[in-house]
């Protein structure tokens, strides 16, 4: 996977002319671009339209064009979390799907400014070298919204490249879209969002210590906290799920063990550069987390909801590590109980009820 960087001083530079034409990077390319936040079933088919265009048309590469930071962080600094995908998942998730070249730009207020004839030229034809353009339906670029399905397919008239617009993807009635997972995840419908995403809402975090209750009463929890502030994620409560895990923390004495997968959660810094991206090996385990704010021990709760993870017959020692949840149903809300005995009791019933999803117990 090659990562192309756009940086906002190398943008603004490009565009007042101060660096002439550094292109293009590209022998040739067919192109697609936007956010593609979460990277639904309805992103794939336009990176599966980009591919075949560049097959087709005998291209050099087939390129994706997206932004480092959510156009969404730059309007709104003050934005609650709202992140389908972090960019290092956004990185991992690309390359998993066999992407081979990412044009990683900022989203900065000189790009915003931009009309979409300019935007095109200097960016996507004289720099990126793009023959051929990929959009959705409802494409709408550069500054005042102006960069329609009809308007890039005249551009591309003039500019000589080819150009075609995607078809919308649909779930039943519903055409999917980032905003409408966001919707589904935010009301714990994990199930619908699955649908939409092709794939479970998954969450990485680090492993970071907890109270030690859990391990008390007999349940053991990994606490994860985000690897990302800004990441989205559900209705608080008490969900079954898939845990992955690093493959050299699994012991003899795990005996939920689902499956052995290869996967990649790139290495970037503070810029999103990316410093390295090699597939680790990992161990996946069925089952269950609480994400809310222990009113049980903590009387009216604490601060900041919480992700404890209850992992299915696992031993293992995970502080400290990246792990991956994937959040497959909502078994039900966050309760406060009387005392603790109450709890485990519940929390016996949960277990079962998780356990009797197809997938998630050997």
């Amino acid at each position: 996977m090659r990562l192309i960087r756009l940086t906002e001083q190398y943008i603004t530079e490009i565009i007042g002319g101060r660096l002439g034409l550094r292109g293009p990077q590209l022998e040739s390319c067919s192109l697609t671009l936007g956010s593609f936040d979460g990277l639904h079933r309805g992103h794939r088919k336009l990176l599966d339209a980009t591919r075949e265009s560049r097959r087709r048309l005998n291209l050099a590469e087939s390129t994706i064009f997206t932004f480092r930071q959510h156009p969404r962080q730059l309007l709104d600094e003050n934005t609650d979390p709202f992140l389908l995908t972090t960019w290092r998942e956004k990185l991992s998730l690309l390359d998993d799907l066999g992407c081979r070249v990412i044009v990683a730009a900022d989203f900065c207020p000189a790009l915003a400014k931009l009309d979409y004839k300019t935007f095109v030229e200097i960016f996507l034809v004289d720099y990126l070298g793009m023959r051929h353009l990929v959009v959705g339906h409802d494409a709408h670029l550069g500054s005042k919204r102006q960069g329609t399905a009809e308007s890039l397919s005249a551009l591309g008239q003039d500019l000589g490249f080819g150009f075609e617009a995607v078809k919308p993807v649909c779930e039943g009635d519903l055409i999917i879209s980032s905003s409408v997972i966001r919707q589904a995840v935010l009301a714990g419908q994990m199930q619908e969002a699955t649908k939409m995403l092709g794939r479970p809402f998954a969450l990485w975090g680090e492993v970071v210590p907890g109270d030690r209750r859990g391990r008390e009463i007999g349940f053991p929890t990994a606490n994860v906290k985000p690897l990302d502030s800004l990441k989205l994620l559900p209705e608080p409560g008490v969900y079954a799920v898939r845990v992955q895990v690093p493959d050299d923390v699994v012991t003899d004495e795990c005996s939920g063990s689902l499956m052995n997968v290869t996967e990649s959660l790139p290495e970037v810094d503070s810029n999103g550069e990316l410093l390295g991206s090699a597939a680790g090996r990992w161990t996946i385990f069925g089952g269950m987390l609480n994400f809310g704010r222990v009113p049980t021990f903590h009387g009216a709760g604490l601060p900041e909801p919480r992700i404890e993870a209850n992992i299915f017959d696992f031993d293992g020692d995970l502080r400290g590590r990246n792990i991956k949840v994937e959040w497959i149903s909502r078994l039900r809300g966050e309760v406060k109980f009387g005392c603790a005995a109450e709890l485990v009791i519940q929390l016996k019933q949960d277990s079962d009820a998780a356990r009797r999803i197809p997938g998630l117990t050997v």
